[in-house]
């Protein structure tokens, strides 16, 4: 009995504990389990695939001065980009930057990690293929870490989808410096595509790289921190 009396005395002082602990980290807006969407799933009802062509109909319309892979360390809000109940963000692919970025709360976020895209124009061909194997050649030999509140995301490297066909505006001065028009286009590569944060301050930290020892123009290196507000 008295075996039994002093467990549950230590029982009821782990729940305390506990639940002391999960109060400090909704105080902080953390998550101490962030979750994402992964491919194969249909966030809102709609496939996550079809996600990654909305990110880069986005991505493509924002103007070339604004563009972080162009403006690079210089920029320190980030552009975010809004599809029904899914936020978007970019990035420069190269070295060190912050951004601070406001996200609308119940909004899950769509951070690439190394993402390629390819029209028919771009591949001189319209057989999905080929579009394909040049929109995602970049990706090879990448590398990466993603952290939310410090919290690692496992199993992104397993992560890499591939959209079906989809059709692409692409504008007069555009960041990647591609012939404007309607094209038909294809898209690659990686994602974390987070599952709405809490209310509050959180931070999200992507490291990657590509070291392409065949052809070095697809090489990349970047860490970025986003200082993200849910409200």
């Amino acid at each position: 009995m008295l075996y039994t009396h002093k467990l549950n005395l230590v029982l009821c002082l782990v729940l305390v504990i506990s639940v002391a602990t999960v109060g400090s980290f909704s105080a902080y807006g953390t998550s101490s389990s962030p979750s994402t969407f992964l491919k194969g799933s249909t966030p809102y009802g709609v496939p996550y695939e079809d996600w990654m062509t909305k990110w880069w109909q986005w991505n493509m319309q924002i103007p070339k001065d604004q563009h972080p892979q162009l403006v690079g360390s210089t920029l320190n809000k980030c552009p975010v980009g809004e599809s029904g109940n899914v936020s978007f963000l970019t990035q420069s692919l190269q070295g060190k930057t912050e951004y601070s970025c406001t996200i609308p709360a119940g909004n899950a976020i769509m951070i690439p990690v190394s993402t390629g895209e390819c029209t028919s124009d771009e591949a001189k061909s319209s057989i999905p293929e080929d579009m394909m194997k040049c929109a995602t050649e970049g990706n090879k030999y990448l590398t990466f870490d993603v952290t939310v509140d410090g919290v690692h995301l496992n199993g992104l490297d397993q992560n890499d989808a591939r959209s079906k066909v989809f059709n692409m505006t692409v504008p007069e001065n555009n960041f990647l410096e591609l012939k404007p028009g309607q094209w038909n286009a294809v898209t690659g590569g990686y994602f974390a595509f987070l599952k709405p944060l809490p209310i509050g301050n959180h931070e999200v930290s992507i490291s990657a790289r590509i070291t392409n020892p065949i052809d070095p123009s697809y090489n990349f290196n970047y860490d970025t921190l986003y200082r993200l507000k849910v409200q």
